[in-house]
C-alpha cells in the first residue's frame, strides 16, 4: 500500500528539527509522498526549499487567516512567485478562522480572496481553512472562487 500525507507541516520547529528522521519513520509507516503546506511567508519559502530538496516532498502555499493580517501586496506578490515552483501544487492553507479571530475578519476576507486569485490565474487548486465561518467561506467561493474546481477543506465546520 502506497500511502500519501496529503497535508503537514514539515517545516514547523518540532519536525524540521529532525526532518531526515521524519521521513524516515513515515517511509517506514509506507508514508512514500508529501504535501507539507504553508501558512505564512517564512513556511511558504521553507515548504518550497523542501520540496526542491526532496524529490518525493511536494508543496502548498498559502497564508493562514491567523497571519491575514499581514498580507501586503508585496507578499502577495511573493506567494504568487513561490507559487510558480513547479513542484509548488496548491495555494493554502487560506481561507477564514472566527473562532481565534488572530486578524481581523476584514483582512481575513481579503487575504482569503486575494489568494483565490492566484489560484485561479495559476490553475491550482485550493486548501481551505474555515473555522465558524463557513457561511461566509461559501460567499467568497460563490464570489471569488470562480473557475476553481479543486478545493480541499482541511478545516471544516459545515454541513452536507
Amino acid at each position: 500500500m502506497e500511502l500519501i500525507d496529503t497535508h503537514c507541516h514539515l517545516t514547523f520547529d518540532e519536525l524540521a528539527a529532525d526532518i531526515d528522521g521524519v521521513i524516515a519513520r513515515s517511509r517506514a509507516a509506507e508514508v512514500s509522498v508529501w504535501l507539507t503546506v504553508g501558512t505564512d511567508l517564512i513556511h511558504s519559502r521553507k515548504c518550497v526549499h523542501l520540496a526542491d530538496k526532496y524529490p518525493d516532498i511536494y508543496a502548498a502555499v498559502g497564508l493562514h487567516p491567523h497571519d491575514a493580517k499581514d498580507l501586503n501586496a508585496a507578499a502577495l506578490e511573493e506567494l504568487k512567485q513561490l507559487a510558480l515552483n513547479p513542484k509548488v501544487v496548491a495555494i493554502g492553507e487560506t481561507g477564514l478562522d472566527f473562532f481565534k479571530d488572530y486578524s481581523p475578519r476584514q483582512d481575513q476576507f481579503r487575504a482569503f480572496a486575494a489568494q483565490l486569485k492566484i489560484a485561479r490565474e495559476l490553475n491550482l487548486p485550493v486548501i481551505i481553512h474555515s473555522r465558524n465561518a463557513f457561511d461566509q467561506t461559501l460567499e467568497i467561493l460563490e464570489n471569488h472562487g470562480q473557475r476553481i474546481d479543486r478545493i480541499v477543506f482541511h478545516c471544516f465546520g459545515g454541513n452536507e
